[in-house]
């Protein structure tokens, strides 16, 4: 086959709090990304694909476990060796060191099959006896941007014009590599926000207020783009160039609980040149339940569904004094086949007062500290999952 087989945003290593594995430390539910990493690679090896690139964020952070390093190396990285498929990986805002120290995605340099991009590049690759020419822009941090400024322009640059500058230096960049590159096809890989792409409803966005991205003009006249960042796959057109996001290959966050996953394939030379290929996900469940009644439990339970293998948030918002008539038992009974779940409760009454139940779990109390004194805080999530995070490594 002629393919390029395009997967983003992995986010191996990524920390769960919950169905940890005693003997690895690991959580169910980081298998459920991994393995669709690996089902991501395996699409590829039986389509006999020319290219396998990840396009930023193979991992969550820039230094992880070894655990993850060895499952990638065993699932991924050997497997696409043996079948002769050479592999780009991009740096994402999440593995690309702010200095020039080695991180885990360095790792990999070890394989002859293995081309790591941390700063800008240009490829080219033969495809039936035709030309891809790829430029490529791995994510930088703001400090690299402002360096790459201060050089050009000197380091009397105000600071509020860098930010400016620093695209405008990208734009050029890439615009001359463009008008340089003779191929068949040109193709542009990068990790980055591009203005006016969809982003998922959450209070931990993949995308931070005033990071550096890309401007719509910044999009140069190629055949295609390819970015990873923003977790929900999409495409959209840009001065005429057709923009594609890959997409996440799971849900990593409840923002993302009704999106479609997967990994891009590109086929140059083909009438259909790209398509989505889906990989499975697990279902993220959101309930809301309103209690006002002298029956809560029956309300609550009326308003669960079959929960079996699903991730699921319960939001139940109640009057004041009927705390204490919700049989707890009985709804954990509901819940107790789902793959993991989170019950929150909200009492409509001025004064918040204590905790809502009794337990000696470090997390469980953490999570009730979190939703009881920031329940409504728009960084809430994100404040969980890194106290969760934390206390991981604490324990």
């Amino acid at each position: 086959m002629n393919e390029i087989v395009v997967v983003g945003d992995v986010h191996e290593g990524i920390n769960f709090g919950f169905q940890i594995d005693p003997e690895t430390g690991l959580s169910a539910r980081v298998l459920d990304i991994h393995d669709n990493f690996a089902r991501t690679a395996q699409f590829a090896i039986a389509n006999k694909a020319k290219l396998f690139v990840v396009l930023g964020d193979l991992f969550d952070r820039t230094h992880v476990s070894p655990t993850f390093r060895e499952m990638i190396r065993r699932d991924v990285m050997e497997p696409l060796k043996e079948a002769g498929i050479p592999v780009w990986i991009l740096a994402g805002n999440h593995d690309q060191p702010r200095g020039k120290k080695g991180t885990s995605i360095d790792d990999f340099r070890g394989y002859p099959h293995v081309r790591i991009y941390r700063k800008l590049a240009v490829e080219k690759l033969e495809i039936d006896g035709k030309s891809v020419g790829c430029i490529i822009v791995p994510y930088m941090h703001p400090t690299h941007i402002a360096e790459l400024v201060l050089e050009k322009f000197g380091k009397e640059t105000p600071l509020e014009q860098i930010f400016v500058l620093g695209q405008e230096l990208l734009k050029q960049w890439i615009q001359n590599r463009v008008d340089e590159l003779e191929a068949d096809f040109k193709l542009l890989l990068a990790h980055y926000y591009v203005e006016g792409a969809r982003l998922r409803e959450t209070a931990s966005p993949e995308v931070l207020p005033g990071e550096f991205s890309f401007r719509r003009d910044m999009i140069p006249d190629v055949d295609l783009a390819v970015f990873g960042h923003v977790h929900l796959h999409q495409a959209m057109r840009v001065q005429g160039t057709e923009v594609l996001y890959t997409g996440a290959v799971e849900r990593i966050d409840w923002g993302e609980r009704d999106d479609k996953k997967g990994f891009i394939v590109i086929d140059p030379f083909a009438e259909e040149r790209w398509r989505f290929e889906e990989l499975p996900t697990r279902d993220m469940l959101k309930l809301k339940v309103e209690v006002s009644n002298e029956d809560p439990t029956q309300k609550i339970l009326d308003a669960i569904p079959d929960v079996a293998g699903k991730l699921v948030r319960l939001e139940i918002a109640m009057g004041e004094g009927l705390r204490s008539k919700v049989a707890d038992s009985k709804i954990a009974d509901k819940l107790k086949d789902a793959f993991h779940y989170e019950v929150r409760w909200t009492e409509r009454t001025e004064e918040k007062i204590g905790f809502v139940s009794f337990t000696m779990d470090p997390f469980k109390l953490l999570r009730d500290f979190v939703d009881l004194n920031y329940g409504d805080h728009p960084k809430h999530d994100e404040l969980q999952r890194e106290g969760e995070s934390l206390l991981k490594e604490v324990l």
